[in-house]
């Protein structure tokens, strides 16, 4: 816990010799933004098996400062955070997660450059489930991104962008619950057009590579074309609809016999916000590809909602149900990897206090339901009840 510690003390301190790297330069302002969260869990299937399960405790520790700088041309922002978790009862666990977010901008009359990318130490139960709806067993990920982009703007309504992507993911003792650890790279072009004030276009197309050696040399490249529509019904209500189809080549080592083989499928999402003065509600659906520890390209279909209301200055609530069904895209590599279709269902009420200017509690409960089609496993379930106290203390700001 003290390489840790000391991990994130180096964050913080290259964050804030960034931030005042900018101030140095001519910036209009700079702040930060620190905080600390004090989080206790119990859950009654933390590895979501199914059967009947011992529960754990958990305590968090989360230290976190938010980091900004602005010059006329360049914004700079970024956080420099930690989660110290120990899990006690059926499994005694500790961890550390890490998270290290950088976005840069830096932007002319109709250029802007941009940066978005950053480091982050994540359990798997906490990264790839939500996203993919995949439990790949329970251990530490970590996940390097580097987004560089560029943006140019013809005229007030056309503008365009092209950006490269790529993310390395490696995983602690992978081996021994059948991970992999992978990259993915490619790049990315858009066209962008407001139609009207209420419409906007979207226009992209993108290639990207996952490579995963230890997977018997897999290799995939995914290209995609996606058109998009944003569309303001009223001033409180907002729709997204974006699809296009994914073609999908993947070669494989089986045995000393290299395998390739072709699909294609179609990818896309939706959504619609409502919104209140004290309230919101969000509907969204969609299929979205992504990487997996398990050496695989996963299909996600997903749906979910999301309902927030404020009831005075200090108490709101939200709810927050959404459902995955994962599949492996169907290749050669899906049949040697051997993947197992799942559901993953996670609904999570939360109650909040703001019982002062800097400090709140969180008051949760989270519903999840685990489901893998291979006779004999069944449903897994997890009822994980939460309480989270967050004090924020006074930005740290200087403007000129």
């Amino acid at each position: 816990m003290m390489t840790a510690l000391r991990v994130v003390v180096g964050g913080i301190v290259l964050m804030m010799l960034l931030v005042f790297s900018v101030s140095r330069s001519g910036a209009a302002e700079w702040s930060a933004e620190p905080s600390m969260t004090a989080r206790g869990d119990y859950n009654t299937n933390l590895l979501l098996l199914p059967g009947p399960q011992e529960s754990v405790w958990g305590i968090w520790l989360s230290p976190g400062t938010k980091f900004a700088g602005a010059t006329e041309n360049l914004q700079v922002s970024g956080r420099a955070a930690a989660d110290f978790v120990q899990y006690f009862g059926g499994t005694d666990k500790t961890l550390t997660n890490l998270y290290f977010p950088l976005s840069v901008q830096y932007m002319t009359e109709r250029e802007t450059f941009g940066f978005d990318g950053g480091f982050t130490r994540d359990n798997t139960l906490m990264g790839e489930a939500i996203q993919t709806g995949v439990v790949v067993g329970f251990t530490q990920r970590n996940l390097l991104t580097l987004g560089p982009s560029w943006s140019h703007a013809f005229t007030e309504r056309l503008s365009s962008q092209v950006g490269y992507q790529y993310a390395k993911a490696t995983y602690e003792d992978g081996a021994r619950l059948g991970l992999v650890n992978y990259t993915t790279h490619g790049g990315s072009g858009a066209l962008m057009y407001q139609l009207t004030e209420a419409d906007r276009v979207n226009l992209s197309l993108s290639y990207t590579n996952f490579n995963a050696p230890q997977a018997n040399d897999l290799v995939s490249e995914i290209y995609n074309a996606q058109l998009s529509l944003t569309h303001n019904f009223t001033e409180t209500v907002t729709g997204t609809i974006s699809g296009g189809p994914n073609f999908v080549h993947g070669t494989i080592n089986a045995g000393g016999t290299l395998l390739s083989s072709q699909t294609t499928l179609f990818v896309g999402s939706a959504s619609l916000k409502k919104s209140w003065e004290d309230a919101s509600v969000t509907f969204d659906a969609g299929r979205q590809i992504y990487p997996s520890g398990f050496g695989l390209l996963i299909q996600t279909d997903r749906v979910g909602v999301t309902v927030a209301k404020d009831f005075t200055e200090q108490w709101s609530t939200s709810l927050s149900a959404f459902a995955l069904f994962a599949s492996a895209i169907s290749t050669e590599a899906s049949l040697i990897r051997n993947f197992q279709d799942s559901r993953y269902v996670n609904i999570t009420p939360k109650v909040t206090w703001k019982f002062s200017q800097w400090g709140q509690v969180d008051f949760m409960y989270s519903y999840v339901n685990r489901h893998v089609d291979v006779v004999g496993f069944g449903d897994a379930f997890a009822n994980i009840a939460s309480i989270m106290l967050t004090y924020t203390p006074p930005k740290l700001s200087v403007g000129r």
